[in-house]
């Protein structure tokens, strides 16, 4: 094995290099989309699959070689929603303008207020505050709105005798752009625990997006939050609005025309490890 390295070179450092980025980029998605016993079935697949290469065993290598076509298309089929929604996460990052798009916190205050006393009215209402992703492939329905977010404005919204009370708001910046809007149900209904179609709606728009969706159960008068595929009850307007200032400060973040050094390299160094010893090892393998 050795020897395999005796010529490298610059470029060969570079070439390394691209691939680690790609394998960390692909484990990062594979983290984030809940698919640890696909990640964990295709590592076991990779790992027999190098083996059979490094051993010279033809025919294993050619049974998985002849398979990898028909494993493709069914990874496809499988995560199409999850390779979506990655492709516009870099779509996103890469169309990102100079211009400060990023929410201002003092949202976060007037969103949990306005929530907080719906939910005292024991009035329904169902709010997406949207993420980097574009949402308009998963709405039904519903009308554009160019409203500044006010508690005045929700309460009219999610008036019972309006006509969209039954739909989501989705609130972009300062704005509520939308109202009416019908979401996609949750796949995991489990999770549901026997609530409604407001939760159900919340959920299924969180599995599928980066959005923060936040349900007030006119049963209960309380408020939920549903993000990445999970749903929680919020115990206090205080945790509300800490809440979407936090999702707030990550939008914040996002918005930056350029990443900082130092949030490129901190953080995850198992995955980041893993990503090159792999790059390592296909090189040599390519290196054959």
């Amino acid at each position: 094995m050795l020897a395999a390295f005796r010529g490298f070179g610059p470029s060969d450092a570079l070439d390394v290099a691209l691939v680690a980025l790609l394998l960390y980029t692909g484990m990062s998605w594979l983290r984030r989309t809940h698919a640890a016993l696909a990640v964990l079935g295709l590592s076991l697949l990779a790992g027999v699959y190098l083996a059979a290469r490094a051993l010279d065993l033809q025919l294993t290598t050619w049974v998985f070689q002849g398979s990898f076509a028909v494993l493709a298309l069914a990874l496809v089929v499988m995560f199409q929603d999850e390779l979506r929604r990655g492709f516009e996460e870099l779509a996103s990052y890469a169309l990102a303008r100079r211009g400060d798009r990023r929410p201002r916190l003092d949202s976060a205050d007037v969103l949990a207020h306005s929530l907080a006393d719906l939910a005292a009215a024991r009035i329904g209402a169902l709010v997406v505050v949207a993420g980097g992703q574009r949402l308009d492939r998963l709405l039904q329905g519903g009308h554009e709105l160019g409203g500044r977010l006010s508690p005045a404005l929700l309460a009219s919204l999610f008036d019972p005798h309006s006509p969209g009370h039954d739909g989501a708001v989705v609130i972009e910046d300062r704005d509520v752009t939308r109202f009416g809007a019908h979401l996609p149900l949750a796949r995991a209904t489990a999770a549901l625990r026997g609530l409604g179609t407001r939760h159900s709606a919340a959920l299924g728009l969180s599995e599928r997006s980066d959005a923060l969706c936040l349900v007030v159960s006119e049963e209960r008068g309380s408020v939920s939050a549903a993000r990445n595929g999970e749903l929680r009850q919020i115990g206090s307007e205080d945790e509300l609005a800490k809440l979407i200032a936090s999702f707030y400060r990550e939008r914040r973040a996002l918005g930056r025309a350029r990443p900082r050094l130092g949030e490129l390299v901190r953080g995850r160094h198992l995955e980041k490890l893993a990503a090159l010893a792999l790059a390592v090892g296909l090189w040599v393998l390519s290196q054959r």
